[in-house]
């Protein structure tokens, strides 16, 4: 009788190598799926970090364009102008920040770098970012040049190898384009106190923008 038991037993029960069988099939369909999963997710951060490209770009382009009153004695178009021509360059930092130090509400901050000069214009004080202690994410630095789509006799080449590559030489009042060509580089930065906008063009341009293009700023 026991021994009839026993045998039903082992008849309704699984082996060793049957369960030892069933977790390794487990476990390859497991890796299966992880290895599956890895391009879905890398996909979706590549799509993440295009939209966050993408409103910092439109944010940027609507700043540059509105309305806002970037000089104290002159025009959007006028401050944009006359800061890009002073060194060849013109530097603005769009990131996200905290409202305060102690306040968890986010804001987008963009503006001027703080060094940033103009001869006849005075640039709003408003209209430039002193401080980066706040930031709440990563920052964008955008460098912004002249673009070579206009006469010639506004602007001068210096060949490939110079940076920036193109020069505005007509002043400001001899300028008569109805709009301002610019080529835009957006550099991607860690942030916190670590952030430095102290650092030489030179050494930003050694990296990759995260994009480049070009737009135009109407008068």
């Amino acid at each position: 009788m026991i021994e009839k038991m026993d045998k039903e037993s082992h008849k309704k029960g699984f082996s060793l190598i049957e369960t030892v069988l069933s977790i390794s099939i487990f476990l390859v369909t497991i890796m299966i799926l992880l290895a599956m999963l890895g391009p879905v997710l890398s996909s979706l951060d590549e799509v993440t970090e295009a939209d966050e490209i993408s409103s910092i770009v439109e944010s940027l382009n609507s700043y540059l364009q509105g309305n806002s009153s970037l000089a104290v004695n002159g025009s959007n178009f006028d401050v944009i102008y006359e800061a890009v021509k002073s060194r060849g360059y013109a530097t603005v930092y769009i990131f996200r920040s905290y409202v305060s130090e102690n306040s968890p509400n986010i804001q987008l901050s963009i503006g001027f770098s703080a060094k940033e000069t103009t001869n006849s214009i005075r640039m709003n004080r408003q209209a430039k970012i002193y401080n980066f202690k706040n930031s709440a994410g990563p920052i964008y630095r955008a460098i912004i040049t002249s673009a070579p789509h206009m006469p010639k006799q506004y602007y001068r080449d210096r060949g490939r190898s110079a940076n920036p590559r193109y020069y505005l030489v007509a002043d400001r009042n001899s300028f008569k384009n109805n709009y301002l060509p610019l080529e835009i580089s957006l550099y991607l930065n860690n942030y916190g106190i670590e952030f430095l906008d102290t650092i030489q063009l030179k050494d930003i341009l050694n990296d990759e923008p995260v994009i480049k293009y070009f737009t135009v700023i109407n008068r």
